[in-house]
């Protein structure tokens, strides 16, 4: 009987692979749907909102939805500007402009590292981000702010793993690299995605202001609706919807978009849209160029 479980899970790579790309998309899944919660527009009730947000992300990611709540607000308000935004300070694992690369020139692993950032980012630098938040950032999070819920949520997940890979049939050493490979497509999934709305567009100085809509309108880019699109992207391909709205259900940015495309056109504001294969063209040849900024 453990020798046919074995077979299943490890017999052939073409049962392993499949299967942990679809439980990878599975916990990306989870990640669109407690940015949601996150973002108060799930249910549009504030406090079922976040308890479900940390249930989702803590079950489905092993992550904190506070830690999360309290980083990505700080984005919203200030995308692309330079000790603002949150999400431009990467390193020493990766670095979106060569502003944030030029602050690694003295590091000797910066040096090797982030030149390789263009091949490196997919594969392998999201699934060490999404180590480093599960195994530190986020549970040393929870136990600086005592959020019990949130560490029962994560401490379930790793419970049912461990029981899963148990039933398999699996050694620790199966089930680590399975849990490895799983997360590996999971991570990313989700932060590849998340990477083709902001990152290869410029920044703003730290010390300059925009209005609101400007951050939308030149620091943001939607990617082209599509039936397909919309739902690889839980709807934040509508990134600069999302940017004006975001607490607005995020299904609802598809009726929203030519609105707000018109405004922006009456008002001499810049749409920027871009297809999906285009930007994820521009965001990897920009990691390329900004890694390789690093030695020069």
């Amino acid at each position: 009987d453990v020798y046919k479980r074995q077979l299943f899970y490890y017999g052939s790579m073409f049962t392993l692979v499949p299967l942990c790309a679809w439980l990878g998309i599975a916990v990306g899944r989870c990640g669109w749907l407690m940015h949601e919660g996150g973002h108060i527009s799930l249910t549009g009730h504030t406090k079922l909102d976040i308890k479900l947000q940390e249930l989702i992300y803590g079950m489905g990611c092993a992550m904190s939805g506070g830690w999360w709540r309290s980083q990505h607000n700080k984005h919203h308000c200030t995308p692309q500007k330079l000790k603002h935004d949150v999400d431009l300070d990467t390193l020493p694992l990766i670095a979106f402009n060569k502003i944030i690369a030029g602050k690694g020139k003295k590091s000797a692993f910066m040096r090797f590292w982030l030149p390789l950032q263009g091949y490196l980012f997919g594969p392998l630098t999201c699934l060490i981000v999404a180590l480093g938040w599960q195994l530190y950032l986020h549970p040393r999070f929870i136990i600086r702010t005592n959020r019990y819920f949130e560490g029962v949520c994560i401490a379930t997940r790793y419970a049912i793993v461990a029981a899963l890979s148990y039933a398999a049939g699996q050694t620790v050493a199966q089930a680590v690299g399975t849990y490895l490979l799983v997360h590996a497509f999971g991570s990313s999934y989700i932060f590849v995605n998340f990477a083709l709305s902001h990152t290869h567009l410029d920044v703003l100085d730290a010390d300059k202001h925009v209005h609101w809509a400007q951050y939308g309108s030149d620091y943001t880019v939607d990617i082209t609706p599509h039936l397909f699109t919309d739902w690889w992207m839980g709807y934040l391909n509508y990134q600069i919807e999302h940017h004006l709205f975001p607490t607005m259900p995020q299904y609802k940015f598809v009726k929203l978009n030519a609105r707000v495309r018109t405004f922006f056109e009456e008002n001499d504001l810049k749409y920027d849209c871009r297809g999906y294969f285009e930007c994820l063209h521009q965001t990897f040849a920009n990691l390329h160029e900004v890694g390789q900024s690093v030695n020069h």
